[in-house]
């Protein structure tokens, strides 16, 4: 009877501990899983505005008209020197760098780099993801909403 005894024993002590092993690993999990989605999120949050800011910056870009042309109405050009001084003005004020270019009469293009510093990714080595964007810019002249 005391064998029985001694291996219910036994079998209840190597029991101990288990769950508090499994309670480490579920919250080691879980902790992963929100640090993982946290700066994840914040990434596509950044590559978001990125984009945001390379989109206005070709805005303004497109702005600059050369000022004989289209006073007269016959036609709708870039000004390339304007253009790309106000691209880059933007960009500075946004904080952002970037490069800006007239790529043809009627379009500028701009290009936008940065990072996103990590949350949680940097207890692992990771500190910064990329983030980049670009825009396009397509000086248009209408006419009663019409192109021409």
């Amino acid at each position: 009877m005391t064998m029985r005894r001694t291996l219910q024993r036994l079998h209840r002590s190597s029991d101990r501990g288990s769950v508090s092993v499994l309670v480490v690993l579920l919250t080691t999990t879980v902790l992963l899983i929100t640090g993982l989605a946290v700066d994840v999120s914040g990434h596509v949050h950044a590559l978001q505005q990125t984009r945001a800011v390379a989109r206005e910056a070709a805005r303004v870009g497109g702005q600059q008209l050369q000022a004989p042309t289209a006073m007269k109405g016959t036609g709708a050009v870039a000004d390339p020197g304007q253009a790309v001084a106000a691209t880059n003005a933007y960009l500075a004020a946004s904080g952002v760098d970037g490069v800006a270019r007239v790529t043809g009469p009627d379009s500028i293009h701009v290009d936008v780099t940065g990072s996103y510093q990590t949350r949680f990714l940097s207890v692992i080595g990771i500190g910064s993801l990329p983030v980049t964007g670009a825009a396009d810019s397509r000086i248009t002249r209408s006419v009663d909403g019409v192109e021409q």
